[in-house]
């Protein structure tokens, strides 16, 4: 497990980062404009990379009793991934221009290598190879960072550098993951039968709760760029950038523990179960303490050796936005053990009233706080949403630990 939490969290991280660092190479090869570009590209493609992930590794690497196959999968992905690209190429018409939906469209390029990638790395993971998951992630990291750099400074166009990248991470999905899955374990996808179809309405509720949590950490800064234009969500973005390893920290440290959680949970042993999620919910609170400190004491620091002092008159949004970002790591792993128990259907009644709130509260929080209204809308939603989930996972394990001893 210590090898298992190793690769995993390493590699995540590393590709994580390496995300991360191109919003800051942004800023610093190019402009605040390109940032917002960047960010409005990463954003959107985010929202609709819900569609080609289809909320599956959840449900994939819980599936203990293995109702589906790995040529069902990997087949559904194909074919989610395919619906996804040509929605999000759609949907980024409206309200952008050429170069804007060009910029989305080969960023949702590389969402599509992560969701191949993703599928595969969940037979991985069921199969105990880590590893290939963690040198995965630091392949394509890797090359992502490169080509950005070496693309942004000769070529200076940041959508032909995106499409680049788009390109190479595809051939890396190809010529590593599927070679090295596929010679652990035979696959032969599956597009579209029936158990693909039911498989997929099982995951229905999991798909549409990821799509409007992704749409609640777009739809502020959309609303942003609107009201105060691209140079003010690029400065947004920028202060945000470094925070974004917090909520991935939390979901590939908890990831290896799913299977656990899953095989204990339908094994009946619901006290040992409910002692699980409580040290989860320890942990949870120790992450966002130390985080709160370490921001406290660093962040100033720290964004000026990323950034340069400039970027230290935004400083008064980083504290909501690394609060903000400690929500949607508690969101995620509470989120994960929802699927676990197969409770999508209270996963996505909560995410629908949830976002119904976003909404309502966007346009007036925003207008009166500028960009620091993108924060707190979210941090209101968020903490509505966690306290939610709470109750629904300790009502679900105590209901089915009663039902247990009442037949017996």
């Amino acid at each position: 497990m210590k090898k298992n939490i190793f690769w995993n969290t390493f590699g995540s991280i590393f590709y994580s980062a390496c995300q991360w660092l191109i919003t800051v190479i942004v800023y610093h090869v190019a402009d605040l404009g390109s940032a917002g570009f960047l960010s409005l590209a990463m954003t959107t493609s985010s929202s609709f990379s819900a569609i080609s992930l289809f909320g599956m590794r959840s449900y994939q690497v819980s599936d203990v009793k293995k109702e589906y196959s790995q040529h069902e999968y990997v087949g559904s992905r194909i074919l989610t991934c395919i619906v996804a690209f040509i929605t999000c190429a759609i949907a980024s018409i409206w309200g952008n221009n050429l170069y804007q939906i060009l910029c989305i469209d080969a960023f949702m390029l590389i969402r599509v290598a992560e969701a191949l990638v993703d599928v595969l790395n969940g037979e991985d993971q069921k199969l105990d190879r880590y590893d290939l998951i963690g040198k995965s992630y630091i392949l394509r990291g890797t090359a992502t960072v490169v080509i950005f750099t070496a693309g942004l400074m000769v070529l200076q166009n940041l959508m032909v550098t995106l499409f680049i990248i788009a390109v190479v991470n595809l051939l890396i999905a190809f010529a590593f993951d599927w070679r090295k899955t596929s010679s652990l374990e035979a696959i032969k996808p599956v597009i579209y039968n029936k158990k693909i179809r039911t498989l997929l309405l099982q995951c229905v509720p999991i798909v549409v709760f990821s799509f409007l949590f992704s749409l609640e950490g777009l739809i502020p800064k959309n609303v942003l760029q609107q009201m105060e234009g691209t140079e003010s969500l690029g400065a947004y973005s920028t202060i945000a950038s470094p925070t974004l390893v917090i909520s991935v920290l939390a979901n590939v440290v908890f990831n290896p523990f799913l299977p656990v959680f899953a095989s204990v949970y339908q094994n009946g042993e619901y006290d040992r179960f409910l002692k699980l999620l409580h040290k989860v919910y320890l942990a949870l609170a120790g992450l966002a303490v130390v985080t709160t400190i370490g921001a406290l004491l660093l962040g100033r620091w720290g964004l000026a050796l990323l950034f340069g002092s400039s970027i230290l008159k935004y400083y008064n949004l980083f504290m909501p936005i690394v609060w903000c970002t400690i929500l949607i790591a508690f969101i995620w792993v509470l989120s994960a053990i929802l699927i676990g128990l197969r409770q999508m259907k209270w996963l996505l009644i909560g995410m629908a009233v949830d976002f119904g709130i976003c909404v309502a509260l966007v346009y007036p929080i925003i207008g009166s706080m500028s960009q620091n209204g993108v924060s707190v809308v979210q941090i209101i939603a968020y903490a509505i949403y966690v306290i939610f989930m709470a109750i629904v996972c300790e009502l679900t394990v105590r209901r089915a630990r009663k039902c247990h001893r009442e037949e017996m």
